[in-house]
Order: structure tokens, then C-alpha cells, then sequence
């Protein structure tokens, strides 16, 4: 007795749309990424398709042609996709490497350097580090050998401003540890990802969570929240004077080794700080450089910069002529800060005329 199979053909191309649907569901919903997912939906529907015209043929040379359609058509689809994929995984392997330094970096720079450079790489006795325009135009080398040899006191060469870290010059850290920190350090240059193609994540926001020590995290969240105004027997009245200058002097009492004064102020009750001053609007104030180091100046605090006035790009060479002016045209307390010595920190209090 005959059975009847019917025509195979309508099987697959159910086979073949419901298989669609699945995969272009798991891409719509996350489960697959949606390249995966209607990558594959889009094979299942066309070879569906190709199957049934295969079947739909009885004589035997038409079938061999559609077969050999068949082969060529899926070698088409595939090798492309698996080419795709191939290189997105490639391509989300480097990104979650380049994760992975930059919290190995960022649980060393909470472990060796927050002490001076701030758990935000704000500053506090050593420069900024997190976007510092000055320290972007240093290349990798650079940032690797000055970590590695430290930095020498320019005032005594005998002794460091920061000590060696690499472990072969006696310090504790090794040459892929150091490598850690420069791609820490580098990732908060928007100029520098922007240059090197790089993800756009400030590996300074991993610090926080690289802390297990509460008294560290206190320290972070106090950094974070900014400096506040030094208290009023700081401050010298200058509302008398039309203009004013501050010098950049050499000040042993400050802990970067600087610290600024404000000509014709008297000396004040913070140690090495004699540039907190009350004057009107309207006042010139003008920055200069007396001291044996570069510096810049830049409006608030290391924790939290303002944008009313200041130029950390704008630097100003060691005993020389350069200046910064800025005249102030409204009331408000404006601190100010270099952004190489973040140690370095005045606060003006501008009164109404």
C-alpha cells in the first residue's frame, strides 16, 4: 500500500520562518546581540526559500542547479557573517581589556599615588593628573619614565619630589603595573582618547570602587566634595586698591614648595598662603611668576575648577615676565589654584564697589 509523504518543501519553509522569527526575537530582545540575531533570521528565511524552489523541482538537473544555488548562497551568507562576528569579538575582547587595565590602574593610583596626586587625580601636594592639559602633551614614554625615576627636587637635585616606583630603581611597582597607571592617566585626556581612538571612560571614575579601606573611601568622598572658604581673619582688605598683583613665590612652609602672595597683602595665619584677599568689582588682579617653577592659574579648588577665569594651558615660566590678568566684574568668592602645584591655593572674596 502507496503512502503519501506529500512535498517536504512546505515543511522546511515553516521550519525556516519559525526559526526566523525566534532569532530575530532574541536580537530584538538582547538575549542574542541584534547583529547575531537578524543575521541569523535572514539565513533561515532565504535558505527556507531556496529549499522549497530545490524541492518544488521534480526533474533532476533542475534540482542539481538549485542545490548547487543553495551552497553558494549560504557560503555568501555565512563567510561574511562569521567574518563580522569575528572581528566584533575582536573588537569587544580589546574593550573589556582596555576595562580591565583601566581598574587594575586605577587600584594602584588608590593604593600608591592618591596620598599626593589625590584620589581623584585632582592634586593636592603632586600636579593633577586627571585631565591636565599639560600632562596630555606628554606621550606614554614620557609618563613611563617620569613614574618609573621619579622627579627631582629642582631646588635640592639630591633629594625627590617623587620617588622611583619601578621596582628596579627600588620602588614598588613593576614595569606592567607602571604600564597600568599610564593608561590610567591618559584615559582623562579627552584630546588624547579622541587621538588614539580610545573608549570614552576616565579610568579616575574606577578609584572609588577599587577602595576597601572606609577611612580611604571617607578621604575620596571628602575630595569630592571640594575645599571650603578659609576662615574671614584670613583674608587682607584690599578693597582699596584698583588693581593687584599675586606672585608665584618659592615657599618652603607650602607643602608643593610654593605658594602665592598678593603684593602689599600682609602675611596671614595660613601657613604658607598669603594671597586669600577681599577687593571690589571692578578690580584688575594680575598673576606673575617669581618663583623657580612653571605655573598656571585656574579658578576653584582641585576637587571642583570653575570656569569664570583661569587657563591651566596658559603657563607661566619660572622667573620670567609672563602673566595672567582677569579683571573681576561681579560680587562671589573665587579660589584659584595651579594646576601643576594643586597645593597652591588662593581665594579672592569680591565685594560690590
Amino acid at each position: 500500500m502507496g503512502t503519501n509523504r506529500g512535498n517536504p518543501a512546505l515543511l522546511v519553509v515553516v521550519a525556516g520562518v519559525a526559526l526566523g522569527v525566534i532569532f530575530g526575537l532574541l536580537g530584538f530582545t538582547g538575549v542574542l546581540s541584534g547583529r547575531i540575531g537578524f543575521g541569523l533570521a535572514a539565513i533561515c528565511l532565504v535558505m527556507a526559500a531556496l529549499i522549497y524552489l530545490f524541492y518544488s523541482r521534480s526533474s533532476v538537473i533542475e534540482k542539481t542547479g538549485y542545490a548547487s544555488l543553495l551552497f553558494i548562497v549560504a557560503v555568501a551568507f555565512v563567510l561574511p557573517f562569521l567574518t563580522v562576528t569575528q572581528q566584533q569579538d575582536q573588537l569587544s575582547a580589546s574593550a573589556a581589556q582596555y576595562n580591565t587595565t583601566l581598574e587594575r590602574g586605577a587600584a594602584l593610583f588608590g593604593q600608591y599615588c592618591a596620598s599626593c596626586h589625590g584620589y581623584q587625580g585632582q592634586g593636592i601636594n603632586g600636579p593633577q593628573l586627571n585631565n591636565n592639559p599639560t600632562v596630555a602633551k606628554l606621550t606614554p614614554d614620557d609618563l613611563r619614565g617620569i613614574i618609573s625615576g621619579g622627579v627631582r627636587n629642582p631646588n635640592d637635585p639630591s633629594k625627590f619630589l617623587m620617588p622611583a616606583w619601578l621596582d628596579q630603581f627600588g620602588g614598588s611597582l613593576t614595569e606592567e603595573d607602571i604600564g597600568y597607571l599610564v593608561a590610567l592617566i591618559q584615559s582623562s585626556s579627552p584630546s588624547v582618547r579622541a587621538q588614539n581612538n580610545l573608549a570614552n571612560t576616565n579610568g579616575f571614575d574606577y578609584v572609588l570602587g577599587s577602595l576597601t579601606n572606609p577611612t580611604q573611601i571617607a578621604e575620596y568622598k571628602k575630595e569630592k566634595a571640594g575645599g571650603s572658604k578659609p576662615p574671614a581673619t584670613s583674608f587682607n582688605d584690599l578693597t582699596g586698591q584698583a588693581s593687584v598683583t599675586i606672585d608665584a613665590k618659592d615657599d618652603a612652609t607650602n607643602t608643593s614648595g610654593y605658594g602665592w602672595l598678593a603684593v602689599g597683602a600682609k602675611a596671614t595665619p595660613l601657613s604658607g598662603n598669603n594671597a586669600n584677599i577681599t577687593i571690589k568689582v571692578g578690580t584688575k588682579v594680575t598673576w606673575d611668576n617669581k618663583s623657580s617653577a612653571p605655573h598656571t592659574v585656574v579658578e576653584g579648588t582641585s576637587a571642583a575648577p570653575g570656569k569664570d577665569f583661569g587657563d591651566s594651558t596658559k603657563i607661566l615660566a619660572a622667573n620670567s615676565s609672563d602673566s595672567y590678568s582677569y579683571t573681576f566684574t561681579k560680587a562671589g568668592d573665587f579660589p584659584f589654584f595651579c594646576s601643576i602645584h594643586p597645593a597652591m591655593i588662593g581665594w579672592i572674596t569680591v565685594v560690590a564697589g
